[in-house]
C-alpha cells in the first residue's frame, strides 16, 4: 500500500510538474514580440542629432528583414514632433496609386537625404516614421506592414 501511494505521489508531481512547464513554455512564448520592434527588424539613423531648418537630412536604413522591404511611392517617410507624445504634421491626400516605389534587399542598407527647407518644421524633438512594405517589388500595391522609427533628432 505504501508503494502504492507513492506511485501516486510521484505521478501527481511529475502531472505538475509538466503543467506548470507547460503554461510557462506558453507565457514566455506570448513574450515574444514577434514584429518586433523596428530596431530588430530594421534600423534607420540620421547622420547627425540636431539639424537647422535650411539643411539636408540623411537617413540610413539598414534591413535586417529576411526579405525585400520596400517604401512607399506617396509617402516615403512622414515627420513626427515631439510634445507629450508623438505627433504628426499634417500630410495632403496622395492623388496618384500608393505603390512601392524604392526597396531594399535583405541585410543591406540604403542612404536617402531629405530637404528640410521650405518644411516649416517646429524647433523641437523630431523622428521619421518610415512605413515599409515587407516581400514587395518594385511596382506592387504598397501596403504598410511595418513602421520603421529613426533616432531622435533636434531641428533648431
Amino acid at each position: 500500500m505504501k508503494k502504492e501511494t507513492k506511485l501516486k505521489t510521484i505521478k501527481v508531481f511529475s502531472y505538475v510538474f509538466l503543467a506548470f512547464a507547460f503554461v510557462a513554455g506558453i507565457y514566455f512564448y506570448s513574450q515574444i514580440d514577434k514584429n518586433g520592434p523596428s530596431a530588430e527588424i530594421a534600423k534607420a539613423f540620421t547622420e547627425k542629432n540636431d539639424y537647422s531648418e535650411s539643411e539636408e537630412l540623411k537617413v540610413e536604413i539598414i534591413n535586417n528583414e529576411s526579405e525585400t522591404i520596400c517604401f512607399s511611392s506617396c509617402y516615403p517617410y512622414v515627420m513626427q514632433a515631439k510634445h507629450n507624445s508623438w505627433d504628426l504634421y499634417s500630410y495632403p491626400q496622395c492623388e496618384e496609386d500608393n505603390i512601392a516605389e524604392t526597396c531594399i534587399p535583405p541585410n543591406q542598407l540604403k542612404a536617402f537625404a531629405i530637404s528640410l527647407n521650405g518644411m516649416f518644421l517646429e524647433p523641437t524633438m523630431h523622428r521619421l516614421a518610415i512605413p515599409a512594405c515587407v516581400g514587395c517589388a518594385v511596382g506592387e500595391q504598397f501596403r504598410v506592414d511595418k513602421i520603421i522609427y529613426s533616432n531622435e533628432f533636434e531641428i533648431k
